[in-house]
């Protein structure tokens, strides 16, 4: 897809989280199941992390051609992900070996400039990453060697891989 085209699906999937900010308490926001599972306001910081400091700076960095290398494939795991156009419907787990630490969460009222920032930044990248001839990859450690044009679909398709995860949290607290 297109920059023009994930565009759109990207925006609809960050408002979704965009407006559901105001319908949680800070003890829903905050509250962890357990050691293992993230608070909504985890997951946000994810995201939000994830979308500034990885999806658009590997964009950024493959139209500047650097951090990076001409050419270089898939693995079999990214080569599927785009072949479907998401991540599979399954819970993911990040290998110790490359998790950083827990995300530690901001308020909420934070994530709605930061969520409109990254949208704008999303749009100013359209036509630059439009424009790329895809000749320049930066590597995604489970996916293999990516272009600025799939950082940027990447990107969209995280968003709404976590629409489970962030059902999953809302039920906890109802």
């Amino acid at each position: 897809m297109s920059p023009t085209e994930v565009y759109p699906n990207l925006e609809t999937v960050v408002n979704q989280y965009f407006s559901s900010l105001d319908s949680y308490s800070d003890e829903q926001f905050f509250l962890k199941k357990d050691e293992e599972t993230w608070s909504l306001g985890q997951m946000y910081e994810h995201l939000t992390v994830s979308s500034q400091f990885f999806f658009l700076a590997n964009c950024v960095r493959c139209l500047e051609k650097r951090k990076g290398q001409e050419g270089g494939e898939k693995t079999h795991f990214g080569e599927q992900q785009f072949k479907y156009g998401g991540f599979p419907p399954v819970k993911l787990k990040i290998p110790d070996a490359i998790r950083g630490p827990e995300p530690v969460a901001k308020a909420r009222e934070e994530y709605k400039s930061i969520l409109k920032k990254i949208l704008i930044d999303s749009q100013n990248l359209i036509e630059a990453v439009s424009n790329d001839d895809g000749s320049y990859k930066a590597l995604q450690v489970a996916m293999g060697w990516l272009d600025a044009k799939e950082w940027y679909y990447l990107h969209e398709m995280h968003y709404r891989h976590h629409l489970r995860q962030k059902t999953e949290l809302e039920s906890l607290s109802a």
